[in-house]
């Protein structure tokens, strides 16, 4: 799995989420320690707010070092978005396990509908980010620059296997794979928007319905 800015893919379950292999009891520790960094970093986000909140502030808040905080992140909006490697894993684990012959939009659509379970259960700290991302620019700019261009790359990479394509030379695994990210990020600027109360599946079910009725436009004149 491409990871991002010196994030490393464990799983928060004790595991390595490419292997499932249990983690060592060095492992175990550095987990931990991430865990409570990114636990303190969201309160401390909340409460005070994004550039209100120093990476020393969150360090002494998990009884570490500044130099600890930065082994393992290399900057607040990283441990913002500590948890979002293992949902690209996820995303693609998810992808690379629809069936062979089933059409690939569809197959897009519910290794992304594979996510929303822990939008649900992950809510607070999910509305966390959309609202720091509304915020703050540099939120905002590492939510885009990093975290989707990663998760983007991520679907080329599955999509182009799956095709059995360059994506140098066919442009269709980058196109599909940059409108799946736009459906999900307008699923979850309406979800977030209502303050997760509304259904998220059904949110991202309406956004790929209506990216598989673009080719329709094609054939009808503007303005009809």
């Amino acid at each position: 799995m491409m990871t991002h800015d010196g994030i490393d893919g464990t799983g928060t379950d004790g595991t390595g989420p490419e292997s499932g292999a249990p983690l060592g009891r060095r492992e175990r520790k550095k987990q931990r320690t991430r865990d409570e960094l990114m636990r303190h970093a969201a309160h401390l986000f909340a409460a005070h707010g994004f550039d209100e909140t120093t990476t020393e502030d969150i360090a002494e808040a998990a009884d570490v070092s500044q130099r600890t905080f930065f082994r393992h992140f290399p900057s607040k909006e990283a441990v913002l978005y500590g948890d979002m490697d293992e949902l690209q894993w996820r995303v693609r684990a998810a992808l690379d396990a629809r069936p062979a012959d089933e059409p690939v939009l569809r197959a897009v659509r519910e290794a992304i509908l594979s996510l929303t379970d822990d939008y649900e259960a992950e809510r607070d700290q999910r509305l966390l980010q959309a609202r720091l991302a509304a915020t703050y620019p540099s939120v905002s700019a590492y939510s885009r620059a990093v975290v989707q261009a990663e998760w983007e790359k991520e679907l080329i990479d599955a999509l182009s296997a799956r095709l059995d394509v360059d994506p140098v030379t066919d442009p269709r695994p980058e196109i599909l794979a940059g409108a799946a990210m736009s459906a999900l990020r307008v699923s979850i600027r309406r979800w977030t928007l209502t303050g997760g109360s509304e259904d998220l599946p059904t949110l991202v079910s309406e956004a790929f319905d209506a990216l598989a009725s673009l080719s329709e436009l094609a054939a009808e004149p503007a303005g009809s």
